[in-house]
C-alpha cells in the first residue's frame, strides 16, 4: 500500500519539461506511487477496477496534469469517467470518504491571465471547480489546488518553482 497515489494525466510527458520535472521529483518520495495513465493505457481503455482498487488502498490521491484547453487532458478525463460512477453511485460508493485529494496542475499562462481582468477571464479555481466538486462527490477532503504557472517558459526560477510544486 502506498500512502499517496499520483495519477499522471499528461498525454505526452516526455514533451513537457514542467510535468516531467514535477513527476521526477515526486517519484523519489517514499510512500508515493505514480500511475502514468498514458503508459498504462496507450489505447485509452482504462481498467476501472484496477484503478479503483489503487485509490481505495491509498490515503491521498494527487491528480497531476497540464491544464489543457480549460480542463484536463483526454486520458485523465477518460480515467475520471471510468472510476466515478462506481465510486459515487455503485458498489464502491463511499470508498474514498475522508481521503485527501490534491489537484496539481501546470499552466502555460502567467498568474495574471487567470483573473476576471486577465485574458482568460476566470480564476484557476473557477476553471477547476468540476474537479473540486468531483472530490466532494467522492466524499474526499479536497485541498487547495497546487498550480505552477508560466510553466512553458524556461526562466531562471522555473526549476525551483517546479521542485517546490
Amino acid at each position: 500500500m502506498h500512502d499517496t497515489v499520483v495519477i499522471s494525466g499528461h498525454p505526452n510527458p516526455e514533451q513537457s519539461y514542467a510535468n516531467k520535472t514535477i513527476l521526477k521529483y515526486l517519484e523519489t518520495r517514499k510512500g508515493l506511487h505514480v500511475n502514468h495513465l498514458i503508459e498504462l493505457y496507450p489505447d485509452y481503455q482504462v481498467n476501472a477496477e484496477k484503478e479503483i482498487n489503487a485509490l481505495i488502498r491509498a490515503k491521498n490521491v494527487v491528480l497531476q496534469f497540464p491544464f489543457h484547453w480549460y480542463g484536463v487532458p483526454a486520458i485523465l478525463k477518460i480515467w475520471i469517467d471510468s472510476i466515478t460512477t462506481p465510486m459515487v453511485y455503485g458498489q464502491f460508493k463511499g470508498a474514498l470518504k475522508n481521503k485527501t485529494l490534491v489537484i496539481s496542475t501546470t499552466t502555460g499562462g502567467p498568474a495574471e491571465s487567470y483573473s476576471s481582468t486577465g485574458y482568460n477571464k476566470y480564476t484557476m479555481k473557477e476553471f477547476l471547480l468540476p474537479i473540486i466538486k468531483l472530490g466532494d462527490s467522492l466524499g474526499m477532503n479536497v485541498l487547495e489546488p497546487v498550480i505552477s504557472r508560466s510553466a512553458s517558459t524556461k526562466d531562471a526560477g522555473l526549476e525551483e518553482r517546479l521542485r517546490q510544486h
